[in-house]
């Protein structure tokens, strides 16, 4: 009976000449017993330091299942990473007096460095810390990825003991279960036993994409005007009364974005999801509060496109 240990690592192999795919499906050179030990050794530390350590409480497991989970997970660790360019960008720009604080400071006044949190090694492999960047153990163990190797689980921990700047730190981090990914040959008896014990049950089928619906307001109504509007080619349905509105909040990601008027005054206007803006809308249930002034340059994408540009330049995407 063939072991789980090269389906977990490779999927899929294309032929017989050493060629393999990576979680994306992409042609890749297949993973050595040394690339394997790599990411082993690795594993073995990250998941001993949140697992052992006394100050962080695990608050969820999720089990990547599928290879849709996995190519998901590697998304968010690329979204992870835009969102704490944005950040880092976000902080240097208040830490320089360039921007009034939106993003959480360091105590002692210094950025992080970009290097503490992303790392890269080569076209398979890097290390990036976690799928959260607003507090950061940089003392923790780095982990390292690689895309032809499928982590098995998300792994959620909160320090809620510690009396230090690390106090309140979410922990989102994909990890690799040691005993999953270690040398075939290197396992002992009782490892081997474990091991199919951790990836029986484990679906490896494709599962169907999920498409990911954009954060808009919800809009709950109890009297609705549905009267048909006449038109040579088209019935529309246009509700002329909605009672109430309930605004859909940002994800834990989104950044909030405020807009610094020429007269000194600020307001927030939205949030960057990523790399993206999403402006409050007049649908919002706050929107009526901000100033008539905030209001109009919300309503100028242009005038709105140029400051985004200029607050964050390459970061900004575009609009959410």
């Amino acid at each position: 009976m063939k072991t789980f240990y090269y389906i977990i690592l490779l999927f899929i192999s294309l032929n017989a000449n050493s060629q393999c795919i990576d979680v994306f499906g992409r042609n890749a050179d297949c993973p050595t017993e040394e690339d394997s030990l790599i990411v082993y050794n690795n594993a073995l530390k990250v998941y001993e330091f949140y697992e052992k350590n006394p100050d962080y409480t695990k608050l969820k497991t999720t089990r990547l299942k599928t290879k849709q989970d996995v190519i998901n997970c590697f998304y968010q660790l690329e979204d992870a990473l835009d969102t704490f360019n944005i950040r880092w960008l976000l902080r240097e720009r208040v830490l320089n007096g360039e921007d009034i604080p939106s993003v959480l400071l360091p105590r002692n006044g210094k950025n992080i460095p970009k290097d503490n949190y992303y790392v890269y090694i080569d076209n398979y492999r890097f290390y990036q810390r976690e799928l959260e960047s607003g507090i950061l153990n940089t003392l923790s163990p780095f982990p390292l990825y690689d895309i032809r190797i499928a982590p098995l689980v998300i792994n959620s921990y909160e320090n809620r003991i510690s009396y230090d700047d690390n106090n309140g730190d979410f922990v989102n981090v994909a990890l690799y279960i040691p005993v999953t990914v270690k040398p075939f040959r290197l396992l002992t008896d009782s490892e081997r036993i474990v091991r199919e014990n951790i990836l029986r049950g484990i679906k490896l089928k494709p599962s169907p994409v999920k498409t990911i619906k954009p954060i808009i307001p919800k809009i709950k109504s109890k009297n609705i005007d549905t009267t048909l509007l006449p038109s040579n080619n088209l019935t529309i349905i246009l509700p002329t009364y909605i009672k109430e509105y309930i605004h859909t909040y940002p994800p834990n990601n989104a950044i909030p974005v405020y807009y610094i008027n020429p007269y000194g005054g600020g307001c927030l206007i939205g949030y960057m999801i990523g790399r993206k803006f999403r402006k409050f809308l007049s649908t919002d249930e706050f929107y009526w509060s901000l100033p008539k002034w905030y209001k109009e340059f919300l309503k100028n994408d242009l005038e709105l496109e140029k400051y985004l540009r200029i607050k964050y330049g390459g970061y900004y995407n575009g609009f959410y």
